[in-house]
């Protein structure tokens, strides 16, 4: 079994017998990887301070080709991201992030934008006044490096550009349906014209700059609705972290 060595965000685990977890990383060289970290439960392991929820660190593991579970060596943390899990609120859009990364990418997809977006993202958190606008920017930005951006500039049925003060948002179609488009979709979400610049600015706005936007309830409301819809639509689930975010209406 070849050794390697990436740095690795850890998205989710879950216990295994007695004393193991696996573990889901998303690293910068192998993508989204599972891995079996053995006596990490166990109080005197040197792992176990290491190996939490949305903890980055260089992840060194023994590699099985053709295997779905690979196994942790050794993880070195470089940071918790302390930041976030100060409060509660940016700890539950943190592990809303994790899950969105791994819902959308699929196992050994390597993209080093996306780790990099991830990476970012957590290290920009702590400083932002309005997380889900934040949680809203990376929503698009992660759709658009996996192939999947919302087309938002014109009709995606017929390219005209925009003249109404309305819009509908089709899921199916892939992004904004004119007034002249709209029946094509019975299940198109109406959308205000504010709420559709906003989305067109958050696609290609550092995560960093966001406190520059302002957003309204109404914009808030869209915007979560929407792309809530479309990611759903995508990857053909809901994810509990949002719904959980749903319940505490934060």
């Amino acid at each position: 079994m070849p050794v390697q060595k990436t740095p690795a965000i850890v998205i989710r685990f879950y216990p295994l017998r007695e004393s193991d977890k696996i573990i889901t990383f998303y690293t910068a060289e192998f993508g989204k990887i599972k891995a079996v970290a053995r006596g990490v439960r166990r109080p005197r392991s040197r792992l176990a301070g290491g190996l939490e929820l949305l903890n980055y660190g260089t992840l060194v593991f023994f590699e099985r080709p053709n295997k779905d579970l690979q196994i942790v060596n050794d993880f070195d943390l470089i940071s918790s991201f302390e930041g976030i899990k100060a409060d509660f609120d940016r700890t539950t859009y943190g592990c809303y992030l994790a899950e969105l990364i791994g819902a959308i990418e699929s196992d050994h997809s390597v993209d080093h934008q996306i780790f990099h977006l991830l990476q970012c993202g957590f290290e920009t958190m702590a400083q932002v006044d309005d997380i889900a606008l934040f949680a809203r920017a990376f929503e698009l930005q992660l759709l658009g490096l996996a192939g999947l951006s919302p087309q938002l500039s014109h009709c995606v049925a017929c390219t005209r550009d925009f003249k109404d003060a309305t819009l509908q948002f089709s899921s199916r179609f892939g992004g904004m349906l004119c007034a002249k488009c709209r029946d094509r979709d019975a299940n198109a979400i109406a959308v205000s014209r504010g709420s559709c610049q906003l989305m067109q600015q958050l696609q290609k706005s550092s995560l960093s700059r966001l406190g520059r936007f302002r957003a309204s309830i109404l914009n808030h409301r869209e915007l979560k609705f929407v792309l809530a819809t479309f990611i759903s639509y995508h990857i053909e689930r809901d994810l509990k972290s949002l719904k959980f975010i749903d319940n505490l209406n934060i």
